[in-house]
């Protein structure tokens, strides 16, 4: 008890801060570093030490509630206090051989993932307790309840396993996959949302309605990845899991018409909307080439290559959706301590 009134006592808002600069010169140093040939890092892999360096400690406090119960308000402080050491812990896991090593490394972030998602199961109990679900709110915390998802498959691809004979470079596609989904679309989904609720969008039918059409369909998206994947190695039949791409890519096409419509205008930061429009603009066309990617699998009439995906749709959703997006939203909430909109 001790040590946790301690950890409440500590600025864990500097130390996020600190932590997201020291992260994001780190990621930086790794790609400069592979860039000149030091490091042999794929795109896969460099995106992924993204989500661990810099999404990881952009999200974290976006989705921890003011109003939180008396479990979850002592756990939050220690997962902002753990959360630079596991981003290290498991970076480590791909800068030694694939195998035992590199998974143990993989397990310290896998644990991480698991106290972020024993949060979001703690936040789903108490909305039901209190019989106060609303889909933002739905999509913050189940972001949380994926995220171990990603870890398991990022231990999987740094141990070697391939599991139903997925391979190594698929492993780590779904462990980028889950990452991105729940700690970039996920939160950025629920937050939109949350602003929605605030003005007259939520009054204007349509309009919620597209919102929610959106919300659920990048809510449900990894569990009909998982199991498109799943069901096209036993099958054969690669359109089962393109289908979960393009509900994907619709529902972010949404969110982003949704968010340039709303949250934009009525963001007071000029820097923050920036940010914004960049997101909500390059998610619109990234997902245009993943809608291109999976019709062109389905009919065999053209091909994008899996390393062309990563580099137009990975990279740019990761830096400029993912991190832009996130970054813009730490802006805008600071807006509701000084203005007419509660802050997230």
């Amino acid at each position: 008890m001790e040590t946790l009134s301690f950890l409440q006592r500590r600025d864990l808002t500097r130390w996020n801060h600190v932590s997201l600069g020291l992260g994001g010169w780190a990621w930086g140093m790794i790609v400069l570093a592979s860039l000149l040939g030091w490091l042999a890092l794929d795109d896969l892999e460099i995106v992924l030490l993204l989500a661990l360096f810099v999404i990881t400690p952009l999200v974290v406090p976006l989705v921890l509630r003011q109003k939180e119960g008396w479990f979850v308000s002592r756990l939050s402080p220690l997962v902002l206090l753990l959360q630079p050491f596991a981003a290290i812990v498991g970076s480590c896991s791909f800068f030694v051989e694939t195998g035992p090593l590199a998974a143990m490394f993989a397990a310290g972030w896998l644990v991480f993932t698991g106290l972020l998602a024993l949060i979001g199961l703690v936040q789903l109990y108490q909305m039901f307790c209190q019989r106060s679900t609303s889909l933002p709110d739905l999509c913050l915390a189940v972001a949380l309840l994926y995220l171990p998802v990603g870890g398991a498959w990022m231990l999987l691809a740094r141990w070697g396993l391939q599991p139903l004979g997925f391979g190594v470079h698929t492993d780590l596609l779904t462990a980028t996959h889950f990452h991105f989904i729940a700690l970039a679309a996920l939160v950025i989904t629920g937050l939109t949302g949350k602003a929605m609720q605030h003005i007259e969008a939520k009054h204007c039918r349509i309009s919620w309605i597209v919102y929610r059409v959106a919300a659920l369909g990048v809510l449900i998206d990894p569990l009909l990845v998982a199991a498109g994947l799943t069901a096209a190695q036993i099958t054969g039949l690669h359109f089962l899991d393109t289908a979960p791409a393009d509900l994907l890519a619709l529902s972010l096409i949404l969110l982003a018409l949704s968010g340039l419509r709303f949250v934009v205008p009525r963001t007071t930061s000029r820097f923050a909307q920036v940010l914004l429009v960049l997101s909500y603009t390059t998610v619109f066309f990234t997902m245009l080439f993943a809608g291109a990617y999976a019709l062109g699998v389905a009919t065999e009439t053209w091909t994008i290559t899996i390393p062309q995906m990563v580099a137009i749709h990975g990279l740019e959703n990761a830096l400029v959706f993912g991190f832009c997006g996130l970054l813009g939203w730490r802006i805008r909430a600071r807006q509701g301590k000084t203005g007419d909109e509660p802050c997230v």
